[in-house]
C-alpha cells in the first residue's frame, strides 16, 4: 500500500466519511507502519480542534498552510496528495458540504509534509517544568510535568514526568552516551560512526538512528523498550553476552527484580533478569500505540492492574495514591485521559473499577 492511499483513508476517517472496509484497511496500514501513529494523532487533533479562522475564510486558511510550508522549505506539490490552486478551491463552502474528506485530505496532506520531514510536534502541558543543570548536562522533570530536549547532535528527547537524563560534555564529539532514569521518547539522528547508547539501571540500549520509547523508572517492576522505527540492540546488565535485537513494532520487557537460582557444582546462588519480547498492540479503540500516548499529553490504560495505574497517575498528577485493599491491587482497568484533572480522572476510574476513594489534599486513599 502506498503512503498516498494511507492519507486518503485517514482523511476520510477524520471527516467521518470512511466505510467499514476503508477503516479496516487504515487500521491494517497503521499496524504495518507504527511510526505513522505519532503524526496521525496530531493531524486528527488539529482537524477536530476548534477552527482558528471563520468558516468563510477556509480557503485563506488552506492557502496559508501552503505558504507556511513553502517558507519552511517543504516542496508542497512533491509531498502532498492533492495540490489545489485558488480557483480549484472555489467555492470552499460548496466543496466542504459536498465532500468533506476532500478538504480534509488537502489539509492533512499539507500538514503531513511537515510531520514527516520535520521534527514531530510535542504539545507541552501548561504545568511543564524542567530543571536544567548546564554545568552537569542534566535535565530532569518533576512529577506532573513533561519536557522536550534538543541534544547537541540534533537528536530529540521527550522526557516524561519524574524522569532524568544525563549526558557528558563531550556528547556528540567522540561518542553519544546518555543515562536515563524514568521514561523518555527518543528521535535519534542517524550516525553510523557514533552509536547512540542509553544507559539505565538494568539495560543498555544501542542505536544508530531511530524512534523508540524507553521506560526505566527505578521503582517500577519492569524496564521496557518499545521500538517504533529502525533497529535497536539491547544488553541486559547481568547478561552481557546476550544481545537482543528489536525490530519495529516490538517491545522488550525486563523484570527489574532478578530471580535467584543455583548454578554450577558448588550450587552458587545467582540471579538473572527475566526477559520477554512482545508485539506492540494497537489500542482497540483507535489503533494508536499506548506506549507513546504520553508524548501527546494522553494518559492511557489498556486492561492494566490498578497497582500499576496508581504509579503512573502519581507521576502524571503529582499526587500520592494508597490502595487499601489487596484485592484491588490486581484489578485490571482501562481508561484514557487528555485534559481531565485528578478529580475527574479518579471519578471515572472509580466508576469503572467499582471502588471508593477519598482525596486529602495531595493524597488519595482507595478502598473497596
Amino acid at each position: 500500500m502506498s503512503q498516498e492511499q494511507f492519507w486518503i483513508l485517514l482523511s476520510k476517517k477524520i471527516a467521518g466519511e470512511a466505510s467499514e472496509k476503508e477503516l479496516a484497511e487504515l487500521e491494517f496500514l497503521l499496524q504495518q507502519h507504527p511510526e505513522w501513529q505519532y503524526a496521525t494523532q496530531n493531524l486528527r487533533d488539529m482537524w477536530v480542534a476548534p477552527a482558528a479562522v471563520d468558516t468563510a475564510d477556509e480557503e485563506d486558511a488552506y492557502l496559508l498552510h501552503v505558504q507556511r510550508m513553502k517558507e519552511l522549505g517543504v516542496d508542497f506539490r512533491d509531498n502532498v496528495l492533492y495540490a489545489y490552486t485558488a480557483e480549484e478551491l472555489q467555492p470552499v463552502k460548496h466543496i466542504y458540504s459536498k465532500r468533506k474528506w476532500y478538504i480534509a485530505a488537502a489539509v492533512a496532506a499539507s500538514l503531513a509534509g511537515i510531520f514527516f520531514l520535520l521534527t514531530p510536534l510535542f504539545r507541552q502541558g501548561s504545568n511543564t517544568t524542567a530543571n536544567v543543570k548546564k554545568q552537569q548536562n542534566e535535565v530532569s522533570t518533576n512529577h506532573g510535568s513533561r519536557t522536550k530536549i534538543n541534544l547537541p547532535d540534533g537528536s530529540i528527547v521527550w522526557l516524561n514526568a519524574g524522569s532524568k537524563i544525563n549526558y557528558d560534555e563531550n556528547y556528540g564529539i567522540s561518542e553519544r552516551n546518555v543515562t536515563l532514569s524514568g521514561e523518555a521518547f527518543f528521535d535519534v539522528v542517524k550516525n553510523k560512526q557514533k552509536p547512540f547508547i542509553i544507559h539505565t539501571s538494568n539495560i543498555d540500549v544501542k542505536v544508530l538512528g531511530t524512534v523508540f520509547n524507553v521506560k526505566a523508572y527505578p521503582n517500577d517492576p519492569t524496564t521496557e523498550t518499545s521500538l517504533i522505527q529502525g533497529l535497536v540492540e539491547v544488553t541486559i546488565k547481568n547478561r552481557e553476552n546476550d544481545k537482543i535485537i528489536l525490530k519495529p513494532n516490538e517491545k522488550l520487557i525486563v523484570d527489574n527484580h532478578p530471580a535467584p537460582f543455583l548454578q554450577g557444582k558448588g550450587n552458587a546462588l545467582k540471579s538473572e533478569h527475566a526477559v520477554l519480547v512482545n508485539q506492540l498492540k494497537p489500542n482497540r479503540n483507535d489503533s494508536t500505540i499506548n506506549e507513546i500516548q504520553w508524548v501527546q499529553n494522553r494518559l492511557v490504560f489498556d486492561d492494566e492492574p490498578l497497582q500499576e495505574i496508581a504509579l503512573r497517575m502519581e507521576r502524571w498528577y503529582n499526587v500520592r495514591i494508597e490502595i487499601r485493599s489487596d484485592r484491588l491491587l490486581h484489578k485490571r482497568i482501562s481508561g484514557s485521559f487528555v485534559n481531565e484533572n485528578i478529580d475527574q480522572a479518579m471519578e471515572a476510574l472509580s466508576a469503572t473499577g467499582r471502588f471508593r476513594y477519598k482525596r486529602l489534599n495531595d493524597s488519595i486513599l482507595i478502598n473497596p
